[in-house]
């Protein structure tokens, strides 16, 4: 079967990882700790740029900022889309720096969940890539209308297969259906992980 992630390395320009590494990477960047990601067995650190609106109104609401990094992040998107899709950006749903250093759990992967249930894609940019394990991970599950769980917890492991793994190098972008089910692999080293999420159609 053809790759259902669209991967491109060394997308980000000269200036924008001067951005990352001077300014993102640096001791000097806000983190906020954030008990959970889809449940509490799994806590990170974010940045969010573009905040999630409630549920009821996330696929018509405005884009609302958080940070000034939403001037570094939507030329990212906007690129992208005009190379990739042939068409202009149409939404930012939310965007988020995440930054993770792996847990202490006997569960090698985080829960495979999905974001919104309405049509939308995933981007990922890799910011840093000195660290083992950590890859994202696509599941053998697509999320259809009618499905009302929009995660597997790690009771129902069972039920999901791992299809592929995207490995996370500085400056890649990983590009997928936000229906598709994904998660993270767990990291062994104990160094920080560092990735933008972003949201959008």
């Amino acid at each position: 079967m053809e790759s259902l992630v669209h991967e491109v390395e060394n997308f980000l320009t000269e200036e924008e990882l001067e951005v990352v590494n001077k300014t993102i990477l640096s001791k000097e960047f806000p983190w906020y700790y954030q008990e959970e990601s889809t449940v509490d067995l799994f806590p990170f650190f974010s940045h969010v740029i573009n905040p999630r609106v409630p549920e009821h109104d996330e696929e018509d609401a405005p884009l609302l900022t958080n940070s000034p990094l939403h001037h570094f992040v939507t030329p990212i998107v906007e690129r992208y889309c005009q190379k990739y899709f042939g068409r202009p950006l149409i939404k930012i749903y939310r965007s988020s720096l995440n930054c993770t250093y792996g847990w202490n759990t006997p569960y090698p992967f985080t829960e495979p969940h999905i974001d919104h249930k309405f049509e939308h894609n995933n981007l990922i940019v890799y910011f840093n890539d000195d660290f083992e394990d950590g890859e994202t991970l696509i599941f053998d599950k697509y999320h259809v209308e009618g499905m009302g769980e929009c995660m597997y917890s790690v009771d129902d492991y069972d039920k999901v297969k791992i299809f592929q793994k995207i490995t996370p190098k500085q400056g890649k972008v990983a590009c997928f259906d936000g229906k598709l089910y994904h998660g993270m692999n767990n990291l062994k080293s104990g160094k920080r992980r560092v990735i933008l999420v972003v949201t959008f159609k």
